[in-house]
């Protein structure tokens, strides 16, 4: 079957780094990047880019987040579409960031120290319209209160809370506007009061908040500039306080908290230096208390906490029972992503499942029921697969995505046809929530991008 990838994919493979051996799932014609953020799990909302670059998110809107411009406290249970022109979103406790197909970089949302002000200026700050924060943005992360991002001259940059250290210049200073820290970065990740960055000759650097050994240093004190602690990575996790890291050889290295065995090493004792735990590590995605990985066969594994259910194979564990070993969850999966107490993953027909926490509908299946425990497929696609049956675009569901799809679509909606319920699915391509004649446009650009 044909399989038509979207724009975004395409432009983001292009704008890949070379990083030495890279471990990515693979499948006939698509290879999703680390780098590649199409969809990001925040604490209580989320967000995706659908083909054709249009920008989602959903979830708890307190102080507008999702980017409706509603900003008291409310749920939006559905995916609010922004807009074209998105190739990277990322989503934190209370914000929103997104990278456009021009490199610029906009945050929405509250945003702790507003930028380009000073202590005068009211905590938190509010934006309710997308603010341009930098241009020539390649990728971005974003930890509670702070915010890192790397430019295409492989400059990273931060912005944003210091406590820590977390910004990395050697203070306690907030900083109100970005400022340049480090220089040759390929990739950075944000966690809780924490910064990690892959450098291009493959060094990892780690520094800011300490407590449980997360810089992996061997200490407990907060480091206000980067260490380097491992080599020969190639990627990076980190939001709470335990870091992943996998190496070129598909190595996963752990250290920081392990109260709930989120390092996967098999015991609960908490490491203030790197420890390997696995191999064959493809990609890894390091919750708030659990973490997951997708090997280089496509296999998802978990460990960590469990309690919501946020290993997606159908039970949860108790609040405090801790998982330190992994455990394979069902499927063969391309891309993962875990959030405070979720989990949502791509599967290979370019739809994404989620698990876990859904108490302000996060997880976009369109209600706020408790917890999802098992992986289950919601309305938002990050690129087209080729199932028969789930293709976006596919109206007549005949496996292809073609003028006949069009004349189907124009039929449906003169009121001269009728469509099957799958058809209907397939058919709300502009993503808008409903089947109308923004969906026409929709198709074409699916057939003009094969």
């Amino acid at each position: 079957m044909k399989r038509i990838v979207s724009l975004l994919v395409a432009l983001a493979l292009a704008l890949t780094p070379a990083l030495g051996v890279m471990a990515e799932i693979s499948t006939a014609s698509v290879s999703l990047s680390h780098e590649l953020a199409s969809f990001d799990l925040g604490v209580t909302h989320a967000a995706a880019i659908q083909p054709t670059g249009l920008g989602y998110a959903w979830g708890f809107n307190y102080d507008g987040a999702v980017g409706n411009g509603i900003t008291s406290s409310s749920d939006t249970l559905t995916p609010y579409n922004w807009g074209e022109g998105v190739r990277a979103v990322y989503a934190n406790s209370k914000t929103t960031m997104f990278i456009d197909t021009n490199d610029n970089l906009y945050l929405i949302g509250e945003i702790w120290f507003g930028i380009g002000g000073s202590s005068d200026m009211p905590t938190p700050y509010v934006y309710t319209e997308p603010y341009l924060l930098a241009s020539n943005v390649r990728s971005a992360a974003m930890g509670m209160n702070h915010i890192v991002f790397v430019k295409y001259d492989n400059t990273l940059w931060v912005y944003g809370e210091n406590a820590h250290g977390q910004l990395g210049d050697n203070t306690t200073n907030n900083s109100y506007t970005p400022k340049q820290i480090l220089t040759d970065v390929s990739y950075a990740a944000a966690g809780d009061c924490l910064t990690a960055a892959v450098k291009t000759d493959g060094t990892l650097w780690v520094w800011g908040f300490n407590s449980y050994g997360q810089v992996g240093n061997n200490s407990t004190t907060d480091c206000k500039t980067p260490v380097q602690v491992l080599t020969n990575v190639y990627t990076v996790s980190c939001m709470g306080d335990h870091v992943m890291a996998i190496k070129n050889d598909n190595t996963l290295w752990a250290w920081g908290s392990n109260t709930y065995g989120q390092l996967g090493r098999g015991n609960t004792t908490t490491t203030k230096t790197p420890v390997q735990v696995m191999t064959g590590a493809a990609q890894v995605s390091a919750g708030m208390f659990h973490t997951a990985v997708i090997k280089t066969d496509g296999t998802l594994w978990f460990c960590g906490n469990n309690w919501r259910g946020q290993f997606g194979s159908g039970t949860n564990s108790g609040y405090s029972e801790a998982n330190s070993s992994f455990v394979q969850t069902a499927g063969t999966y391309l891309a993962v992503n875990c959030g405070y107490y979720a989990t949502m993953v791509l599967g290979e027909n370019g739809q994404i499942l989620v698990a876990g926490q859904n108490n302000h509908g996060q997880l976009g299946t369109g209600s706020t029921a408790g917890s999802v425990p098992e992986l289950t497929p919601i309305d938002v696609w990050i690129f087209n697969g080729d199932d028969d049956t789930g293709l976006l675009g596919d109206v007549n569901c005949d496996g292809v995505v073609d003028m006949a799809d069009v004349s189907a679509l124009s039929a449906y909606l003169l009121g001269k046809a009728t469509l099957t319920e799958q058809g209907l699915i397939n058919a709300e391509a502009s993503g808008n929530g409903r089947v109308d004649a923004s969906d026409i446009s929709a198709v074409y650009q699916l057939i003009f991008s094969k």
